[in-house]
């Protein structure tokens, strides 16, 4: 029976720790879709089918879920694009330029930064490939399409700008990553899964979602089958019916093996690890 995969980028198939993707992970993806399941990635991301970030030789994926739910492909169509509010996207633009946080994005094929002295600072100096626009730049936002953002702040500015935006969904990737996903709260991962099934006339109860972060979360809880990565994130783990390895560990080819062969349509009532005895 054909399976529908949603799998996470950063560090479910790309490793941050190694900067590479893991061969065990690139041969899982080809070895998956050579047995006849479509694979779709699924991020935080505003990746899109002329935008997308490394991988195997080999491997395209049959579709994306980008930015969190915001553009959405599949079989070389846009299912659907929706850039955020402008009046939204501008009252966050306002508020991190006054408190001088660190903010970037992507629109129109160009990077931004809210601000240039902590990019310089930062890990994105070594992680995208194009130099930012930034400062003023980051202002002429307001007039481009913009899908997220990604807040890179500690825990409790994150959670201050939550307070501030109840109309935003901020996503946090942990104290290893750290930062937060920014999108608006009707978005999500789970809706673009959505549009993608209901294109090939497939459920929710044939997708297999696989991820690390609080912006995989939902699409854990409510696919067929949630996988969380050895590395993910503790309350990623909790929600999952399977633990798998790390990503350096053969983390995704674990999850994907799982995937293939234990999946029985209803979700477990507990998240088992590859250490838990048999069930």
């Amino acid at each position: 029976m054909k399976k529908y995969f949603f799998i996470d980028y950063d560090n479910t198939i790309f490793s941050h720790y190694t900067r590479t993707i893991p061969e065990s992970a690139a041969d899982a993806l080809r070895s998956l879709q050579k047995a006849g399941h479509m694979v779709f990635l699924a991020s935080g991301r505003g990746f899109s089918a002329e935008l997308l970030p490394d991988l195997p030789a080999g491997f395209t994926p049959d579709g994306l879920v980008g930015a969190n739910g915001a553009i959405v492909q599949a079989e070389g169509l846009t299912l659907w694009e929706n850039p955020m509010d402008t009046g939204l996207k501008s009252r966050i633009i306002d508020y991190v330029m006054k408190r001088g946080y660190f903010m970037v994005t992507s629109s129109e094929g160009d990077f931004y930064v809210s601000s240039m002295e902590r990019y310089n600072h930062s890990l994105f100096r070594t992680t995208e490939p194009i130099p930012p626009k930034g400062d003023e730049a980051f202002l002429t936002l307001c007039s481009k399409p913009v899908f997220s953002f990604f807040l890179h702040e500690p825990l409790e500015i994150i959670e201050e700008m939550q307070r501030d935006f109840p109309d935003l969904k901020l996503f946090y990737m942990g104290g290893e990553l750290g930062g937060a996903d920014v999108i608006p709260a009707e978005n999500g991962k789970v809706k673009g899964i959505e549009r993608i099934l209901a294109h090939y006339g497939a459920s929710i109860s044939d997708a297999v979602a696989i991820g690390d972060s609080m912006n995989d979360l939902e699409m854990i809880r409510a696919a067929g089958i949630g996988i969380a990565i050895g590395n993910a994130m503790p309350e990623v783990k909790k929600a999952a019916d399977y633990v798998a390895k790390a990503i350096d560990d053969g983390g995704l080819a674990d999850a994907i093996s799982y995937g293939l062969t234990h999946y029985s349509g209803e979700k477990a009532s507990e998240a088992i690890s590859p250490d838990s005895p048999p069930q």
